[in-house]
């Protein structure tokens, strides 16, 4: 036995090859799309998942996790938590499905408009882009939201109007960086139309980027939007979104732990498998 040897406790320290590194991390990638693909299907059978309803009484109260019929037990007005995280996920991946079209589709035209248009069109618009970035935007997610009134509509708009910027910011760089290529140069100058130019060469440049940037986003919108929920600038009571659930059930922490604990837990795994899920993604793409 080697000194090395004797130190690792007789385990010989071997160094990992790259070809093994590309394996672990194809295989935690596919764990990671696996796991939210289990979630993403939790949540939209729901129904089938939990037999109970998410608004109406299903047993007595505060029932702790584990007791028969309810597997994560029952809040102070006898709602089965199961069916609620349940459907609170769903909204949750709804609403950041939704808050990512939105964002792509006026991001991505703003950062279009503006790598494709130097001069004095790319500048206004840049301007106006980074004033919306400078601006702290979960602050004014929450006043937008609270302007048009607690409502889950409320909060998708208030979240909404301060995501764009980003990709319009994303866009607009990736839209300059493929416009200096040279075939897109050598397209201008033969006089290929800009609205040619822009749908058959640097839109497609473009979508491998947003992808992974909408991807990425998952996670961060879960949390933005539970955030939303949990002061009350959602949809009120008793629909089931999981920051309010997180709020409503803070009074009982200490007599009926489940009770904001669980939705709670279900933001932080929702958000953590969808981050390696957007990271699973990223790499995929770059191994293509």
């Amino acid at each position: 036995m080697t000194a090395l040897g004797f130190l690792t406790g007789g385990r010989q320290r071997t160094t990992a090859t790259p070809a093994a590194g590309r394996l672990r991390s194809a295989a935690a990638d596919r764990l990671a799309l696996g796991a939210l693909a289990v979630l993403v299907a939790l949540a939209l059978l729901a129904p089938l998942v939990s037999p109970h309803s998410p608004v109406l009484r299903s047993g007595e109260a505060f029932l702790s996790p584990g007791s028969p019929g309810h597997l994560l037990g029952t809040d102070a007005l006898g709602y089965d938590l199961l069916a609620r995280v349940l459907y609170g996920m769903r909204a949750s991946l709804f609403a950041a499905a939704v808050v990512i079209a939105s964002g792509v589709l006026a991001g991505g035209f703003v950062g279009v408009l503006a790598g494709a248009l130097p001069g004095w069109a790319d500048s206004a618009l840049m301007r106006v882009t980074d004033l919306f970035l400078a601006l702290p935007g979960l602050v004014i997610a929450m006043a937008v939201a609270a302007s048009l009134g607690a409502s889950y509509h409320s909060a998708l708009i208030g979240i909404a109007v301060v995501w764009w910027p980003m990709y319009a910011r994303l866009v607009r760089g990736e839209i300059r960086a493929w416009a200096a290529r040279p075939h897109l140069e050598a397209a201008r100058l033969a006089g290929v139309p800009w609205g040619r130019r822009v749908v058959r060469h640097l839109l497609p440049g473009v979508r491998s980027t947003i992808v992974v940037a909408a991807s990425l986003d998952v996670g961060s919108l879960v949390v933005a939007l539970s955030a939303l929920s949990f002061v009350g600038l959602s949809s009120p009571a008793p629909a089931p979104e999981l920051g309010a659930m997180a709020a409503q059930g803070m009074p009982y922490l200490l007599t009926s732990w489940w009770v904001p604990i669980v939705p709670g837990i279900a933001v932080m795994l929702l958000a953590l498998v969808a981050n390696y899920a957007g990271d699973a993604v990223r790499d995929l793409l770059r191994r293509r």
